[in-house]
């Protein structure tokens, strides 16, 4: 079969490089592998759509770790998956297709069955657990092997959820690992839990996550503050319900940081006050996922009690904080890491009933994939899901 992603040969040359050098077209590439066979508790689904995440921008560039380390950890904590250790390493945490062959302890699901695959990978789920916090679980296509950037692909059974009838395969394979961490991080319990009419800023309101965060907010309603940095995506996100719109380029420059990459608090202190003019209140939930440039801000934009829900760090991981706007007003900073099962059923539930509608809004080829993730490695006017037609 054909995949995208590294071989081993070309992750030593990356590591070589300089990282403010690396590309992630520079060495994705297609090549020729085996058809991978399902354990006992696998199926092997054959893909007709996926999605870009930003997880497939850190695997291209090797940072902060290369897949074959992360693989290399999922095996040590999961010993009976030597089977991902490879020479070649497939991308892609997000897709959906029809199931082709079935393991043989595999529960409820049947060769022909359309499915989307969630990317929690975990050996079994038990109700009443959070098994996000399994010391097993990792992140499919990232963290182990066998990602969705092929013609086939190898996952735990308990990946797998129900194809909504209505969508597209570009569409089915592209919101899942957004839509559920939004869910988490915004409805459930183990995040914000978001409550009708608290005010929520949502940074990059126009991308994958903020697209999905205003609609929820939307469902159970509390109030949406897009950030966004243009017109055409300050119009997206009012399309998408979003109460308030804040686009950066009416504002001038933005330096959350000085050079010394300490908090400008001149400025935290006159754009706090623009955003509470704007809402005509105060900010009780950040959603938060930019990291370095952003996560000190959102902390300090808080109302007294308010809560910070974070799942990634797109600018960078080692962020700097004033603990002084932490404890001092008793805030909270919430970790969050995409979903568990009942989480991730219970937004897929929301995806099927259209309650929450799709961004798909660009669908592309096999071979752009290089390509669109250059762009959103260089941040790119490239908004809503990135949907792979096969």
């Amino acid at each position: 079969m054909y995949a995208l992603g590294l071989q081993d040969i070309d992750i030593d040359k990356i590591e070589k490089i300089p990282l403010a050098e690396r590309l992630p077209s520079n060495f994705l590439k297609v090549f020729e592998c085996e058809i991978p066979e399902p354990k006992d508790d696998e199926v092997l689904v054959k893909i007709f759509g996926a999605g870009l995440n930003y997880n497939s921008v850190w695997q291209s560039i090797c940072s902060p770790l290369s897949s074959k380390s992360l693989i290399e950890g999922h095996v040590r904590r999961n010993s009976k998956d030597i089977h991902h250790l490879k020479n070649y390493y497939i991308f892609g945490s997000d897709g959906a297709g029809i199931i082709s062959k079935v393991g043989t302890k595999v529960k409820n699901w049947k060769i022909g069955d359309q499915v989307v695959i969630h990317c929690n990978v975990v050996p079994t789920h038990e109700k009443n657990i959070d098994d996000m916090k399994s010391l097993s679980q990792s992140i499919w296509g990232y963290e182990t092997n066998f990602g969705s950037f092929a013609e086939y692909t190898c996952v735990k059974y308990n990946q797998l959820l129900k194809k909504p009838a209505h969508l597209s395969w570009p569409e089915a394979g592209s919101y899942m690992l957004t839509l559920g961490t939004a869910y988490r991080m915004l409805a459930s319990n183990n995040g914000a839990k978001i409550q009708k009419g608290e005010n929520c800023l949502i940074w990059g309101g126009a991308g994958g996550l903020g697209s999905f965060a205003i609609q929820i907010c939307k469902m159970i309603g509390a109030k949406s503050i897009a950030i966004v940095s243009n017109f055409e995506k300050a119009n997206y996100c009012k399309s998408l319900g979003a109460d308030f719109v804040i686009n950066l380029s009416e504002f001038g420059s933005f330096e959350y940081l000085n050079k010394l990459e300490s908090p400008n608090y001149l400025f935290w202190k006159k754009f706090k006050n623009k955003i509470n003019d704007v809402i005509n209140g105060e900010v009780d939930v950040v959603f938060e996922h930019i990291g370095k440039d952003t996560l000190g801000f959102s902390i300090y934009i808080l109302k007294k009690g308010g809560r910070v829900v974070t799942c990634a760090a797109s600018s960078g991981y080692l962020a700097k904080i004033d603990l002084r706007y932490l404890w001092m007003e008793v805030k909270s900073l919430i970790g969050s890491h995409f979903a568990n099962l009942q989480e991730a059923e219970m937004a897929n539930k929301l995806m099927i009933n259209k309650t929450i509608k799709p961004v798909t809004k660009t669908i592309i080829k096999f071979d752009q994939i290089p390509i669109f993730l250059d762009k959103m490695y260089n941040r790119e006017n490239v908004f809503g899901k990135i949907g792979i037609k096969f």
